[in-house]
């Protein structure tokens, strides 16, 4: 069989491990925004990832599945392609079959790459423009034949309009063509060659201005006007390389981040390990010695993980010691990981080329490499079933009251909501507005025109600025007399507590309901609607592993029901009229701990006191309370003033 067939091959056996793996709809994260805003033909957040929505719109058009799992279904392919163009790359630079299929393998079971190859997300294309630029670096590198250099400035063209980040690929890839292709890549006509296939590759970007034009339901910026196309390609409103917005992120440790990337390379290579590893090593330092053609693209190829890392751990604005922020910024290790992987199929090759007498032992590691992984991980990768954050969002509005404002905040909250109402045509009559991007003019004007009906008390929501609102001004404009319902999802901006003495906020399913301190609250009205509010979701022992999005639905899928009876005991006060609702919020609590005895301390500390407050007028009861304080002395902090007599409280509940 030909190399060529034989990366083909590669490519589809890949393609078919992903399809069975597939999302069948949204997962956290971007996806939801991205699938909303290519569905309805808008613009994506900076810089736009241009290439990716002129492509997803054409997959949107796929006769299966819903509109996430097509663009699923283009992460695949494009994760499936660059395995097979990976595989391409050390073939033709090794010779050796054994080293390519231990490449292709170790990338295509990587978990940071499985995890991104089965949803919408724009990785997957990066992906297959870093190993196109690979390839046509190798088949340069022995040719030198200037087709495949102006074939490499198209595809850096094309990377850029699809994801900055491949600049850590391409520039080195760049400064080594054009050094060791001086006297003919320098020449004017060819430099000129090399310009306008670089300037057709980025030609996507020419489309922004346009589906700004559309005023769609989802899009980002005013990439129709010059300033505001600038602002959006370079990522103005983020910082360059940083990851979030100002105010939303906080400073990371840049050596902690490091650290995480080799923890992370280390799982990637999984039961292969510190073997796999020193293959590696051995890999990068043949290519880096060698004497033939490839030698000096070996040495260059230290220079893209270096810049990959290092400049995401200085200037990436998330810390990962969060859970939640690292899995965030590990999407960005996939390119860095390339790199050791090719290394990886180099030492093999190398081990393939010296082992006279064990022959079968390069072949024995390919194999292994492109089996194992795959059965190891398949069950934690296989979100066939996965829809948990899509209810998600389809619960939000399903709960909302009629005509009802949401004001959002927080990507699993806004995109999962933007893509229930958007792709899935759920609840139109809800206004969904996202006070993050409410912090932008531009979103102002947006909200204004689509939702006349919504009061914006100024040019932008942003506490502190002297063109800033702040919350106290937005509800003050919206809530009360015949208007519809407003309800916080995420909360408010971080320290803006002007609305708090005046306006309350009800638990409301993942949401809350607010209401004008001169506004009367019908308790049992709120009990009855709050009920039917919370949120339906079924979780069939999906995967939910820490710091992913499956995980925080788990989270809040039960944090929901502790606040609404916190709320519930709160608002019962010591009023002896109310002490039905101190019973009720009580029982709210129990049936929650019994159905999920994992709850974290304070949901049990709420149960014991909720028991103390109805009345311990029986053993059972007292039983109960104490149960609960030991859970929380199990659990709580160590250092809680209260802890003493707490376990004093224990003491008398248990004593005969």
């Amino acid at each position: 069989m030909s190399a060529r067939r034989e990366a083909l091959l590669a490519g589809f056996v890949v393609l078919a491990l992903y399809a069975l793996t597939l999302y069948p709809d949204v997962p956290g994260g971007d996806s939801g925004e991205l699938v909303a805003a290519v569905a309805s033909g808008g613009v994506i957040h900076p810089p736009g990832y241009p290439l990716y929505a002129l492509l997803g719109r054409l997959f949107v058009h796929l006769p299966h599945g819903t509109i996430a799992w097509r663009l699923s279904f283009l992460s695949a392919m494009c994760d499936a392609a660059a395995a097979g163009v990976l595989y391409a790359a050390v073939r033709r630079a090794t010779g050796s079959r054994a080293g390519a299929v231990a490449a292709a393998a170790l990338f295509a079971s990587a978990p940071g790459v499985w995890r991104y190859a089965i949803c919408a997300e724009v990785f997957a294309l990066n992906n297959l423009f870093v190993c196109a630029l690979l390839l046509v670096a190798v088949l340069y590198a022995q040719t030198r034949d200037r087709r495949y250099a102006i074939a490499g400035a198209f595809v850096l063209g094309l990377g850029l309009s699809n994801h900055h980040t491949i600049v850590f690929t391409g520039a080195p890839l760049v400064a080594w063509a054009a050094w060791i292709g001086r006297k003919d890549l320098l020449r004017p006509r060819t430099a000129g060659l090399l310009l306008l296939a670089l300037a057709a590759g980025l030609a996507p970007y020419l489309s922004l201005p346009l589906a700004d034009s559309r005023h769609a339901a989802v899009s980002w910026g005013a990439a129709d006007t010059w300033h505001g196309f600038w602002t959006h390609v370079l990522r103005r409103e983020y910082g360059t390389f940083q990851l979030a917005a100002s105010g939303i992120a906080a400073p990371g440790d840049p050596m902690a981040t490091v650290g995480a990337f080799a923890e992370d390379l280390a799982q990637a290579m999984g039961w292969w390990g510190l073997p796999g590893l020193a293959l590696a090593v051995a890999g990068g330092v043949a290519s880096w010695r060698s004497a033939t053609p490839w030698a000096s693209l070996g040495r260059v190829l230290v220079v893209p993980p270096l810049l990959a890392v290092g400049v995401m751990a200085l200037l990436g604005n998330l810390p990962v010691s969060d859970p939640l922020h690292r899995g965030i910024v590990a999407r960005f290790w996939q390119q860095p990981d390339v790199f050791f992987f090719v290394w990886c199929g180099v030492g093999v090759a190398l081990v393939h080329r010296h082992a006279r007498v064990l022959r079968w032992v390069a072949p024995a590691v390919a194999t292994a490499l492109a089996v194992v992984p795959v059965a190891l991980r398949f069950a934690s990768m296989d979100h066939h079933r996965d829809r948990l954050v899509a209810s998600y969002g389809t619960e939000i509005l399903r709960a909302a009251p009629p005509g009802a404002v949401l004001f959002t905040k927080g990507d699993l909250i806004t995109n999962s909501v933007r893509y229930a109402q958007v792709a899935g045509g759920m609840r139109p009559d809800v206004h969904v507005i996202d006070l993050e991007l409410l912090g932008f003019p531009w979103e102002v004007q947006r909200v204004r025109a689509k939702y006349p009906d919504v009061v914006i008390p100024g040019d932008r929501y942003m506490p502190g600025a002297p063109d800033g609102f702040v919350m106290k001004q937005l509800l003050d404009a919206n809530v009360g007399g015949d208007r519809p319902a407003v309800l916080l999802c995420g909360g408010a901006k971080p320290g803006d507590l002007t609305a708090d003495a005046s306006y309350g906020r009800w638990p409301f399913g993942f949401c809350e309901l607010v209401h004008s301190g001169s506004q009367p609250v019908n308790l049992d009205t709120w009990v009855a609607e709050s009920a039917e509010a919370l949120p339906r979701i079924d979780f069939d022992t999906l995967p939910r592993p820490p710091g992913s999005w499956e995980a925080i639905v788990w989270s809040d899928y039960w944090e929901v029901r502790n606040a609404r009876a916190a709320h519930l005991l709160l608002v019962a006060g010591a009023d002896p009229a109310r002490r039905k609702y101190v019973g009720a919020a009580a029982d709210m609590l129990a049936d929650l701990v019994a159905a999920n005895p994992d709850e974290p301390a304070h949901v049990w500390r709420n149960l014991a006191m909720a028991l103390g407050r109805s009345g311990l007028d029986t053993p059972e009861k007292r039983a109960q309370a104490a149960d609960a304080w030991r859970h929380w002395l199990a659990l709580g902090p160590k250092d809680d003033p209260q802890r003493p007599a707490i376990e004093r409280e224990v003491e008398r509940l248990t004593r005969p």
